[in-house]
């Protein structure tokens, strides 16, 4: 399983340099070939998702397109606007999904509160309130809800990104 610290790091990368890597750090399930070769056109438009809707920043369609290589790795990845008001989700890979039962559409716009319950651990969600707040890294598991009520603990963590991927 790759660590969410490479996985971070490769995000932030450019382009290139994260086309060279996800084939050196990843296992050959974890990651869609085609689309990291797709990579290579800068030109290439992000692609249409099932279940988005609206637009994207420039800097943010950087990010999908990268994390859209690693729909399927052994880790949730969702990158959110903080920019924003209320830090909405803005894209979640397949992992993410497939743990905690939300479609693409249901989290696009919205904040991660939505996956808390009334079960959920008031502490961790508080921790990663004052990480995102400072911009700080920190990892918890608060427990989340499915829509379907189901509950899972699921480890979060918040990992600092500059607004625009390394040049």
């Amino acid at each position: 399983m790759v660590s969410r610290d490479l996985l971070a790091d490769l995000l932030r990368s450019t382009d290139e340099r994260f086309r060279r890597r996800v084939p050196e750090a990843l296992d050959p399930t974890e990651y869609h070939a085609d689309r990291l070769e797709r990579l290579a056109d800068p030109e290439e438009p992000v692609p249409e998702v099932p279940g988005e809707s609206g637009s994207l920043a420039a800097h943010e369609g950087e990010y999908v397109r990268r994390i859209r290589v690693l729909d399927d790795a052994s880790l949730g990845i969702v990158l959110t606007g903080p920019a924003y008001a209320d830090n909405p989700v803005v894209y979640a890979n397949e992992t993410f999904r497939e743990l905690t039962g939300y479609s693409l559409a249901a989290l696009r716009g919205e904040n991660l509160r939505l996956l808390q319950g009334p079960e959920t651990d008031e502490a961790p969600v508080a921790d990663l309130r004052e990480a995102l707040s400072t911009w700080s890294r920190v990892t918890v598991e608060p427990g989340t809800t499915a829509p379907t009520g189901a509950r899972s603990r699921t480890a979060c963590r918040s990992s600092r990104s500059p607004t625009r991927p390394d040049r």
